[in-house]
């Protein structure tokens, strides 16, 4: 014969299937065709089209739900909470403390009713003891219930900030090793939004998913099992409005979803236009773009705040809705009781902690439709974490050795073809050689191709054919990390940081010591700067000749064997390219050096010059020889370097002032 308890747990487990096939797919990214899931990963809950029967439907449909989808995001996030294991376990025990404080808090008042205004008698006390007993156990449970949420808060609180530490720096990291060609199509507002906001997904979903789920089936389960002791038939009438309460989940989750990445997305173009505009503060000023990107700025804020009030709109209307099914059940309840209460099957006591525990179980399953909802909004930031940490870095040889120490520095190109874009090609199978020791300068128009050649030889980029190879081993199978401790990469405009001239110049070794810098500093003609003076961001305080000078510094100190300059005398006037220059050959000296030249005078001071036009090397040697020819150098030289038509050097020319062309 079974158990009122059996029946009522396979009545409770009917109303919870039903729920589940009700449901339906709400979705917690907003994404539901994106292939892997919604945060971007395969999941082995994906159900394949042959699996046959009412299983296979049952379990495709059970892997759409939100709670489901939320557990998958809980997956993803588990590897943070590993660390701090101790930490759950403590989080949980008390959430299941104040589970059991908070089941027993309606008998108080069943002893006032029954045992202090009523007849009852419990254990034989006076009405006077009873009443001393319940007033003595409301205080008791208040008590302890507020300690416990207090203890909860100051562990479960403290464990997501530092889990959001730790997914933000795991999240910075993983930023800073992939390749250009991500952060070629991402503003760098969008990744600091994602750095700085949408990071703390991780706390919703912790603190709004996995705590109160826990929390939720616990009440759930334990109120549900004292109803059943107290009636049976009450018991599964108080579960009635869960189905209601499902399809109304399901009827707003996706859209709780959309807007919830619309929020994320339209905060994150908010960033974008911020970051640009101050980035480029100099232009809008020169310009007297002032008003016009405040109102540009100003669109995207509305936009954003839009977006954000659409969201709690519907999040109100969500909680709204469920709490008037919850109701509705509630007065349903409530009138049964009442009924049987007159009838005399149950005591005043009776209905009052009986219609107590009713709330206590519609809380719960408030709570888990509203688990759905919040894990629908913080979901949405959660996927635009996972979708850069799930993008790959360039990939490394896990067999890659070092072949040396240090490389000899020579280098080597050998039918490299590029594209930034599919089927618009940068290089066209480029073959080039450097040998060590030498100076090489490229040479060519705006786009040829020039810049690329040193992004692949850094593997900022990988070939899409050929391959680069220095010391005859190819980049790819060699350690990044050593790859780019042989090189001295020395921008067209360098990047400085806010903060002293001294560890600006030590960036290029961090380990280096004072000595060490300022003697990088004496070989870079920086001998009169104050090494301890901070300059402003990106070095706006210097100018363009100390800028670059700084950079060279960077270069000595770092002592590479390979050396590459984006054109370091660019736009500098005579007696400064002359400082530079003077810089830059004391840096060459015995190294190897690749050096894009928008001078003559840095031209002429190259050991062999390639010329590089649409891609491919056209012409290749000494500058006297390319001269003499008549060839592309030649054009070069009499549209860019100041040669006139006689083949003589105009002054403009020798002294270096005008550029080549545009790069």
């Amino acid at each position: 014969m079974p158990t009122l308890e059996m029946v009522a747990a396979l009545c409770l487990a009917g109303v919870v299937i039903a729920t589940a096939m009700v449901v339906g797919e709400t979705g917690l990214s907003g994404d539901s065709g994106r292939p892997g899931g919604p945060l971007g990963r395969p999941r082995s809950t994906v159900v394949s089209s042959g699996e046959p029967g009412w299983w296979g439907r049952l379990r495709a449909r059970l892997a759409a739900q939100p709670l489901v989808q939320a557990l998958e995001a809980e997956r993803r996030l588990l590897h943070l909470l590993v660390p701090y294991w101790r930490q759950v376990g403590v989080g949980l025990a008390i959430s299941a403390g104040a589970v059991g404080i908070g089941l027993a808090k309606p008998w108080p008042t069943k002893i006032l009713v029954d045992d202090v205004l009523g007849k009852q008698r419990l254990w034989g006390l006076s009405a006077s003891s009873a009443l001393s007993l319940t007033v003595a156990l409301t205080l008791v449970l208040f008590v302890v219930s507020g300690g416990l949420g207090l203890l909860q808060t100051r562990v479960l609180f403290g464990l997501s900030q530092r889990l959001i530490s730790d997914l933000r720096a795991q999240l910075f990291g993983h930023l800073t090793r992939l390749s250009l060609r991500y952060h070629d199509t991402r503003g760098a507002g969008d990744n600091l939004y994602r750095i700085t906001t949408d990071s703390y997904s991780v706390q919703s979903v912790l603190l709004e998913g996995l705590i109160p789920l826990v929390a939720a089936v616990l009440t759930l389960v334990g109120t549900f099992a004292v109803m059943v002791r107290l009636d049976l038939v009450l018991a599964i009438l108080a579960t009635s409005s869960m189905p209601l309460a499902a399809v109304i989940t399901q009827r707003m989750g996706n859209r709780i979803s959309t807007s919830s990445l619309t929020l994320h997305e339209r905060e994150s173009e908010v960033y974008t236009n911020a970051e640009q505009t101050l980035v480029g503060i100099r232009t809008v000023q020169a310009f007297g773009r002032e008003e016009f990107e405040t109102e540009r700025f100003a669109r995207r804020a509305d936009a954003s705040s839009s977006a954000m009030l659409r969201l709690v709109t519907e999040q109100t209307v969500f909680g709204l809705a469920i709490d008037f099914v919850l109701g509705c059940g509630l007065a349903v309840l409530t009138w049964v009781a009442a009924r049987r209460a007159l009838d005399g099957r149950l005591t005043t006591g009776d209905v009052l902690v009986f219609l107590a525990y009713a709330g206590t179980l519609y809380g719960p399953m408030s709570a888990l439709a509203s688990v759905s909802g919040d894990l629908a909004s913080a979901a949405a930031g959660a996927k635009r974490v996972f979708e850069v940490l799930d993008e790959p870095p360039p990939p490394e040889d896990p067999a890659a050795v070092a072949p040396a120490p240090r490389a000899t520095g020579s280098i080597r190109y050998e039918r490299v073809g590029f594209s930034y874009r599919a089927g618009i090609p940068v290089l066209h199978r480029v073959d080039l050689t450097a040998k060590p020791g030498e100076l090489v300068a490229f040479v060519g128009p705006t786009g040829a191709g020039k810049s690329t050649l040193l992004s692949l030889l850094l593997r900022l980029y990988d070939p899409d054919e050929g391959r680069v190879l220095i010391d005859d081993v190819d980049t790819r199978r060699v350690p990044v990390a050593w790859l780019r401790d042989q090189v001295a990469y020395v921008p067209q405009e360098p990047l400085l940081f806010p903060t002293t001239v001294r560890d600006n110049i030590r960036y290029g070794r961090l380990d280096a010591s004072d000595t060490d810098v300022e003697a990088a500093a004496r070989l870079a003609n920086l001998k009169e700067m104050d090494l301890d003076t901070v300059i402003g961001d990106r070095g706006a305080t210097l100018s363009g000749g100390e800028r670059q000078r700084v950079a060279l510094a960077r270069a000595f100190l770092r002592d590479s064997p390979i050396v590459l300059l984006d054109e370091p005398t660019s736009a500098l006037d005579p007696e400064t390219e002359r400082r530079v220059m003077d810089a830059v050959l004391r840096l060459v000296a015995g190294r190897t050096a690749i050096v894009i030249a928008h001078r003559l005078s840095t031209a002429q001071r190259a050991s062999r010059i390639v010329v590089i036009d649409g891609g491919r090397v056209v012409e290749e040697g000494r500058h006297v020889d390319l001269l003499a020819g008549s060839g592309r150098y030649r054009e070069l030289c009499e549209a860019g370097f100041g040669l006139d038509g006689n083949g003589r050097h105009s002054p403009a020319g020798v002294a270096g002032e005008e550029p080549v062309t545009p790069r």
